[in-house]
């Protein structure tokens, strides 16, 4: 649940929202959260690594965060010149913090007049509705949620609370989007899937009449192009991120929690289980069924199901230690061949003799 955002926090009230624990000064007031080369004496800073500690310990960040397990690789005893934050997984906290004290993004708080918006549209409180926003009949969008310049919402369009589009986000008929959603520019939501009837005459449209559902907390970035279902719908589960540069076809089902990297593409109806990750440039074709926890790594051809926790690769993808053997093969192919040239030589001479 996205918590009310302030100008600054005192570190206690950080503590108490990160589950961390404090060494310093319990009072100090923080307003910004930066790279360590970036910080500010107001600054919180996050070191997960003993390099990156000795660099925070310099910089003029008021605030690390860090582990005790870090400190005591480097048998650090903890100062009060510094104050710290304290956990098992300094990223984690460290991003909790900085979506705290970074505003959101286009949050006017207002309605444009020079938003088009139908009459028959509910709108819910505080919602920040850009110029050039478009809003088509029957849409719904419930409290807090930000519409960019230049968003357009189709006609029996849903969206939840805290959501976020970005300039440009197309957002075609009966989409269902629910909390806390980011969709990054030029992004389309249900545009037709790709469905053709083909015979001699040529290739026929089935009409797509599915549509598109997103869950809360997922992110999609720039220029992401989901297709609606033909019949039913393509689900994007909770929690899912999706880089820039990706291709969804339709009636596919993300799993919860998966990562899919830029450049990659999912066929029409395959099922990708809970926290699949799809390297950058893979592909997957249609009508399969990827199980959870399955790693493709960039530039996969995936051509069949997987089973949980297969990590692949190649093309077609197959194990990645099997994919790993047969390359160093192939690295090794010119030797071979320099090798049969000469047992080919020598047997042309033997035979000639």
């Amino acid at each position: 649940m996205t918590a009310a955002k302030k100008n600054s926090y005192q570190v206690e009230e950080l503590a108490v929202i990160t589950d961390s624990e404090i060494k310093g000064n319990k009072k100090l007031e923080v307003d910004n959260a930066r790279g360590i080369e970036e910080s500010l004496a107001n600054s919180v800073t996050f070191a997960d690594q003993k390099e990156y500690l000795i660099q925070a310990l310099k910089s003029e960040a008021a605030v690390i965060v860090s582990s005790y397990q870090i400190c005591e690789e480097l048998d650090l005893e903890i100062k009060a010149e510094k104050t710290f934050l304290l956990t098992d997984n300094p990223r984690r906290v460290y991003a909790q913090i900085a979506d705290l004290l970074t505003p959101r993004p286009y949050a006017s708080g207002e309605i444009s007049e020079k938003a088009v918006i139908d009459d028959s549209v509910k709108l819910s409180e505080n919602l920040s509705i850009h110029p050039g926003v478009v809003i088509a009949e029957n849409v719904e969008i419930a409290e807090n949620t930000i519409l960019a310049p230049g968003v357009i919402i189709g006609p029996d369009v849903k969206i939840g609370s805290n959501c976020l589009l970005h300039p440009g986000v197309i957002i075609e008929r009966g989409t269902i989007i629910e909390d806390e959603v980011i969709i990054q520019s030029g992004a389309v939501i249900g545009s037709d899937g790709f469905g053709f009837a083909t015979d001699e005459s040529g290739h026929h449209k089935i009409p797509q009449q599915g549509n598109v559902i997103i869950e809360s907390e997922v992110e999609i970035g720039a220029n992401v192009t989901i297709d609606r279902g033909a019949s039913g719908p393509t689900i994007i589960r909770k929690g899912s991120k999706l880089d820039n540069l990706i291709q969804i076809g339709h009636n596919v089902e993300v799993g919860e929690e998966s990562l899919l990297v830029a450049h990659t593409g999912v066929a029409g109806s395959t099922k990708l289980g809970r926290r699949v990750t799809l390297g950058g440039q893979s592909g997957v074709v249609g009508h399969i069924k990827l199980a959870d926890n399955t790693t493709a790594a960039a530039r996969a051809m995936v051509t069949s199901p997987t089973n949980k926790g297969d990590f692949i690769s190649g093309a077609p993808a197959q194990s990645h230690r099997e994919a790993l053997k047969e390359q160093a093969y192939l690295r090794r192919l010119p030797k071979y061949i320099d090798k049969i040239k000469k047992l080919e030589k020598k047997l042309e001479e033997l035979e000639n003799k």
